[in-house]
């Protein structure tokens, strides 16, 4: 190869491994995204509610359950719960929302382990009539494990309305019904809002959420 060739080649080439070696020990590592964790890697993706990420604290309060003992957010730890405000005179959505998570709950007894078997909580917005005696007799008529909370108008009031539950006084001539909502709330273990499922709820969907939550927080 004549020499007038060779010299510029000969650049070319330390020029070209300057660079390779410029690259490799200069540059700066590539990116590796962390392991997140399941808390961090944001909402479950369900397909009849919506879980929500991070969770929310419930707001304090002080009610009655049932059996007429004093009820706060300490409670409501412990299990997942299914939260459903409502009452007992209701004709139609109570019921049969009642009805619907008995049968939620018994199909998941009996493929998950206590304590990730939900339990179910019914919030009156008629405390006025639905005392803790009334709330027993009721709820006895779906499922001995459902738990009733009730209490001062005012306390049920802004219990629901921390939440997002609004609720009215419908009268109706000498008497009155409740226009309520029919969301359905999911409490985690920590006593904590985990999800929202809106009506029109199916069982067969929320038996499949419910599974989802639970597996997102397995270790």
């Amino acid at each position: 190869m004549p020499r007038r060739l060779l010299v510029p080649l000969l650049m070319l080439c330390a020029a070209l491994a300057g660079v390779v070696l410029g690259q490799r020990y200069f540059s700066p590592p590539a990116f590796s995204a962390p392991d997140l964790s399941a808390r961090d890697k944001g909402p479950v993706a369900l397909t009849s509610g919506t879980a929500l990420a991070p969770t929310r604290a419930l707001p304090d309060f002080s009610l009655v359950n049932h059996t007429g003992e004093p009820a706060g957010p300490a409670d409501l730890t412990g299990r997942w719960t299914f939260l459903f405000f409502g009452f007992t005179q209701c004709p139609e959505a109570c019921p049969m929302t009642l009805a619907m998570l008995r049968s939620v709950r018994e199909a998941l007894a009996t493929e998950l382990q206590d304590p990730l078997v939900p339990a179910v909580l019914l919030v009156s917005v008629d405390p006025e009539r639905d005392t803790p005696e009334v709330m027993r007799d009721y709820l006895a008529g779906f499922d001995v494990s459902f738990t009733g909370l009730t209490g001062a108008p005012d306390e049920v009031r802004a219990f629901a309305t921390a939440l997002g539950v609004p609720y009215q006084k419908v009268p109706m001539g000498d008497d009155y019904m409740i226009d309520h909502s029919t969301a359905i709330l999911l409490l985690d273990p920590d006593g904590r809002l985990a999800a929202v499922f809106t009506a029109p709820q199916q069982a067969v969907a929320l038996q499949a959420d419910y599974r989802a939550l639970v597996g997102s927080r397995a270790p």
